[in-house]
């Protein structure tokens, strides 16, 4: 029997079993669409990051075949071998010729590699083009290897192991290495992947919002911040545990430009749970 653990973010791990590995694809594969034609609906945009890998490749060979509005997803990687894009080893080479096409060849694929001459230089670009999956995901999809890592965070890798005990990273892309097979992976920090919230689902970074006091939490853990502010000092804005949401601002405000979409992303949670 196969296994289905959907997670998201402040709710706890639901579990299903299934008879084998054909109806566990076909279930992930129904319940990924829906997800995304949720977002296309209330945003005309869905945003989609991708683990690589042998194990997913039926399943996104099934996604090719829905017939979506695909021109407006955006599709990434939670992790990605420091290789060319051309190399039999790419996560995005695999998500290319199983995903990416059919109906979904539309979407548009934003990968982690760009100079593999320079990692430094390939960081700011992949930071960069990036950003987009920074200010908000549809779905991520993230698998478990045998030696018990995720995206490209491992066992026994140093920059891996730092990432899973800070409570802060500088930036949400680091360096690691696979212990099992010495090779120079870019990933998404636990960070980054933990803090995928659907409050701001269709909010850009830097977006405006209406304060009108000058109070703000000192004591909170770092786990539950969803965002910060900075007006003259760096403060939380919003933080969320479990299925509790709480925002500093004024989204009922009309000077807060995006408030709707905030609270109308808070009521389609509450529906979902």
């Amino acid at each position: 029997m196969d296994t289905l653990g959907i997670f998201k973010p402040g709710i706890s791990l639901s579990k299903r079993i299934f008879l084998n590995k054909d109806k566990l694809e076909q279930e992930l594969a129904e319940q990924i669409i829906s997800t995304l034609e949720v977002d296309l609906k209330e945003h005309n945009a869905a945003k989609l990051l991708l683990s690589g890998g042998s194990t997913p490749i039926k399943l996104y060979a099934l996604l090719s075949q829905y017939d979506i509005n695909w021109a407006q997803v955006s599709i990434g990687l939670v992790d990605e071998r420091f290789v060319s894009p051309n190399d039999s080893h790419s996560n995005e080479r695999m998500i290319k010729n199983t995903l990416l096409q059919g109906k979904a060849s539309k979407a548009k694929f934003i990968g982690l590699v760009y100079d593999t001459d320079n990692l430094a230089a390939n960081l700011d670009i992949a930071l960069a083009n990036n950003k987009p999956f920074l200010e908000g995901i549809s779905c991520v999809i993230l698998g478990m290897g045998s030696d018990g890592h995720t995206a490209s965070l491992f066992p026994n890798d140093e920059a891996s192991l730092q990432s899973l005990v800070e409570k802060k990273s500088a930036q949400p892309l680091l360096v690691t290495n696979a212990p099992s097979a010495p090779q120079i992976r870019i990933s998404y920090t636990k960070e980054q992947l933990l803090k995928t919230s659907k409050l701001f689902q269709g909010i850009k970074n830097n977006s405006d919002f209406y304060f009108t006091h000058s109070y703000f939490l000192k004591n909170y853990s770092e786990d539950n911040i969803l965002s910060k502010t900075n007006y003259d000092i760096e403060f939380v804005s919003s933080i969320s545990h479990k299925n509790i949401y709480g925002v500093q601002f004024h989204p009922e405000s009309i000077m807060t430009e995006d408030g709707k979409k905030i609270l109308g992303n808070f009521i389609r949670q509450v529906k979902e749970k």
